[in-house]
């Protein structure tokens, strides 16, 4: 079963927050046909990779749980394929001794029908 994702990538939301300020001045600026600072430029990567790390974290969390929903049912699958092996093999057991006591019924039913051909072929010499 997959663990609950702890990736170690989470981007702090409180970071995320601090920057939203920033960002929404270098928006303004770039709207009003401003250039951008290099410091600029970093806020921005910095807040765009924060929040693209942040749904990669949530993605991998819906992984997560697709992977054990899907180990689930693997398992559910297995207890069904043993289950059914193990009446297989019930049924075969059950037919071989059903055979064996057939083959022993047999066997008899030709001891007697030689025995009844051998007398009657007796009598009739």
């Amino acid at each position: 079963m997959v663990a609950k994702s702890d990736y170690g990538t989470k981007m702090d939301s409180v970071i995320l927050e601090a920057l939203k300020p920033q960002v929404e001045e270098i928006k303004n600026k770039i709207a009003s046909g401003g250039s951008l600072s290099h410091e600029d430029i970093i806020t921005l990567t910095i807040y765009t990779q924060g929040n693209h790390i942040n749904h990669i974290d949530m993605r991998m969390d819906s992984m997560d749980a697709r992977m054990n929903a899907l180990d689930e049912k693997f398992n559910v699958l297995s207890l069904n394929f043993e289950k059914l092996r193990a009446d297989i093999y019930g049924k075969m057991s059950e037919f071989q001794a059903s055979f064996t006591k057939m083959t022993a019924i047999m066997s008899s039913v030709c001891a007697a029908a030689i025995a009844i051909a051998t007398v009657i072929t007796s009598i009739l010499k």
